[in-house]
Order: C-alpha cells, then structure tokens, then sequence
C-alpha cells in the first residue's frame, strides 16, 4: 500500500530548517517537517498543517519544489513524498513531541545524519529548483540500491 507525505523546508538567512525524529519511520534522522497526507487533504495543505503541528510555525506561502517516489520489496512505491519550500512563515520553531527542530547552515547540512538519499535532490530544492525523483531502497530501507532524478 502506498502512503503519500510531504515534506517542507523552512529557509530563512542561508539557514533551512531540519527537524530530529523522536518518533516513527526514520526516527532519529534529520529531515524536513512533514508527515503522511490525511483523507481530503492536498498535499499543499497536509505539508501547512504538518508544519503546524509538529514545530508550532505557520506557513504563509508554499512553493510546490518536486515529488519524490521510494520502493523497497516491490515495484509499487512504498511512499510518495510532496516536496515544499517557504521563505513566507510565522513564529519560531518548538519542540513537539515528533520532532526537535534546528537551523543548519545549507551550504553545511550534515547528510551523514539525514536519509541516504537527500544528498542527491535535497541540494537542488535548496538552490530553488524542482525535482522527480524515483529511490530504490533495501528492504528495511538501511541502504539506497539506485535512484533517479529529474531536476528542472
């Protein structure tokens, strides 16, 4: 079964905003505020209330930045992930009980940290472009086997 998500990327002053996982799929890695598309939910306003929810900031303005598909143990994707940016939000970012959030300097993120893939189409969202992406994974999804990436 497919799950469909988004993730958001809060950028202010050369800085994005990554949060810590304190719970769930990819506990413990950094990645962007987002979470799974609820029934009746766009992906636009999923991404605004995951946002929302999980750091406290409100978003003003979205910038649709790609799509990206994930496959582990079957030719249909496990998960399709709607990429957003914002330069436009309200508030500053609190700790909830899914996420620690923090500011990281883009030209400095620390991939090591983050999912295996966001090295290769996380760059190119922050430099303002778009990407399709498709990222096969192991089974438990511990190692990237090939990926593919459109970027415009």
């Amino acid at each position: 079964m497919v799950t469909f998500a988004t993730l958001c990327f809060l950028e202010k002053d050369g800085k994005v905003l990554l949060i810590r996982k304190k719970v769930g799929f990819g506990k413990g890695k950094l990645t962007g505020v987002g979470g799974r598309i609820e029934a009746g939910e766009s992906p636009a306003e999923a991404a605004i209330r995951e946002v929302l929810e999980e750091v406290g900031v409100k978003v003003l303005e979205l910038e649709p930045a790609g799509k990206l598909e994930f496959y582990s143990a079957s030719d249909n994707p496990d998960w399709v992930v709607y990429i957003y940016r914002s330069k436009k939000f309200e508030g500053e970012p609190k700790p909830s009980d899914e996420a620690e959030p923090g500011w990281y300097d883009v030209r400095y993120l620390p991939y090591c940290e983050m999912w295996e893939d966001d090295i290769f189409w996380l760059p190119q969202v922050l430099a303002g472009k778009t990407v399709e992406g498709r990222f096969w994974f192991n089974e438990n999804y511990q190692k990237i086997l090939r990926w593919e990436l459109k970027v415009h």
